[in-house]
């Protein structure tokens, strides 16, 4: 029986004919050698909840400390490692911020850069504005280095604090104009500061300097940067792998100081159109599970994940929409929290969870097509390969009884039959097997199957296999 081709990374295409394949909520891991099958196709990490913050609206979060502060809409919030949280008081706005701090001990100096300007955060008092000297412009985002924190401005202009201090001088300032627009973020990578146009990156660095700017300019990349929060991989307790949309809908990894292409043809579309309409809508974030770092991009609709280890791409969607609904991740207390734009938990990506907060996770793959070009295929049998006996004892038969689903589509995905199921298998039975009988005869654009598993239970394809009959008619 052939095989069933399976994408490594996800193709839609720009039109369902042009498509090779779909991972929805599914990714490939590579298996060892003399595994029964090369890869498996296993479901996304699920999300948990960390804490309940009764709080909507993430906006950024950042651990200082020993706890995380984190920014919801007009509030902060402190959360702690035992899962309590108390809520500090007022931080005006909605809409993301920046979060740095310093190196003074005991106690670092914390400062967040939100729409209404800047303000300095505490671990147990209300945020209170910054004081920033008048001739130094409007701050849109903050970042540290070296005990130093940078402020970037619209109009191309960089400013520092003292070392470990929340206080500046007029002087210590500088300018990044090689390509025009001002800037759009700071970020600390390598030992280095990145600040980032919208046509160009500005590289700084060297020993800090005791008058002036802090740090001297290296280099310079022609590659801009297409929102201010489109840019990840910087955080701590990631892989340091810095990437970032570019101005022209390009996903680019540094190598260097040289952006190295990552996207295809479907994520750059699907940026480009995001783009178009609000490229302050497109975000990042990361996080890491069982050694896959995932490097996420959201924007309204859509949500892609670049995986580093196996270098291939994956959608991700939440139960009724069609995005992730995690935002703004951050590694503490040996876990990666992401904020909930769908509720009001601070959310822990786990791989042994098999839903989002309680909501579905629905698992979907679509093979390559299968096809006998211009021949049309009478397929009397299909079988699945699947890990099997993935039930678990539960009173809820979507766990003790998981099923998939199969359909199957002619015309290149335009249309799909109605969906037939077939158990995974209760606790223990693995000897469960997945097949079905009389799919009738492909169309002239081939066969292209899908799988769905929305059952709460760990699930994974190995293959597929399919009986072919060659017809004339």
């Amino acid at each position: 029986m052939p095989a069933i081709s399976w994408p490594t990374s996800s193709r839609p295409g720009l039109s369902n004919a042009e498509g090779a394949g779909r991972l929805i909520n599914a990714f490939v891991e590579k298996l060892g050698d003399g595994a029964r099958a090369p890869i498996s196709v296993r479901r996304t990490p699920g999300l948990s909840r960390f804490v309940d913050t009764a709080l909507h609206g993430p906006r950024g979060a950042r651990l200082v400390g020993s706890t995380v502060l984190a920014a919801y809409r007009d509030t902060l919030v402190r959360v702690s490692e035992d899962g309590s949280v108390a809520n500090l008081g007022a931080l005006p706005g909605s809409k993301r911020v920046t979060i740095a701090r310093n190196n003074r001990t005991p106690s670092p100096d914390a400062v967040a850069v939100t729409e209404y300007g800047a303000y300095s955060l505490f671990p147990n008092m209300a945020p209170a504005p910054l004081s920033i000297p008048g001739n130094l412009p409007a701050p849109n985002s903050v970042c540290e280095l070296f005990g130093f924190l940078f402020f970037t401005a619209g109009n191309g202009e960089c400013y520092a604090t003292g070392v470990n201090q929340k206080t500046f001088s007029t002087l210590d300032y500088t300018y990044e104009q090689a390509r025009p627009g001002g800037l759009l973020r700071g970020i600390p990578f390598r030992d280095e500061l990145f600040l980032f146009g919208p046509s160009g990156i500005g590289v700084y660095g060297g020993s800090a300097q005791a008058n002036g700017f802090p740090l001297s300019r290296v280099t310079g990349i022609p590659r801009g940067l297409i929102g201010p929060w489109a840019v990840a991989g910087h955080e701590e307790g990631w892989s340091n792998e810095m990437i970032w949309v570019g101005d022209d809908s390009v996903v680019y990894k540094l190598s260097g100081y040289a952006p190295v292409r990552l996207s295809t043809h479907d994520v750059e579309r699907d940026l480009a159109a995001a783009a178009a309409v609000d490229p302050t809508e497109i975000e990042a974030s990361v996080h890491i599970v069982a050694g896959h770092a995932f490097w996420v991009v959201s924007m309204p609709g859509r949500t892609w994940v670049y995986d580093l280890i196996t270098a291939q791409w994956h959608e991700r969607a939440s139960h009724q929409a069609g995005r992730w609904r995690g935002s703004q991740s951050v590694k503490a207390f040996g876990r990666w929290l992401i904020g909930d734009t769908s509720g009001t938990g601070l959310l822990e990506v786990r791989e042994d969870v098999f839903v989002e907060d309680g909501a579905p996770l629905r698992f979907r793959v679509e093979s390559l097509p299968a096809q006998g070009f211009p021949q049309r295929l009478a397929i009397p049998r299909v079988d699945f390969d699947f890990v099997l006996g993935t039930g678990r004892l539960s009173a809820d038969p979507t766990i003790s009884d998981p099923q998939m689903l199969m359909s199957y589509s002619d015309d290149g995905g335009n249309r799909w039959s109605s969906p037939r199921s077939r158990p995974l298998g209760r606790q223990g039975a693995t000897r469960t097997r997945i097949n079905f009988l009389r799919n009738g005869m492909t169309g002239v654009q081939g066969r292209t199957w899908r799988i769905d598993v929305s059952d709460p239970v760990y699930c994974a394809l190995l293959g597929g296999a399919m009986a072919v009959e060659a017809r004339t008619e």
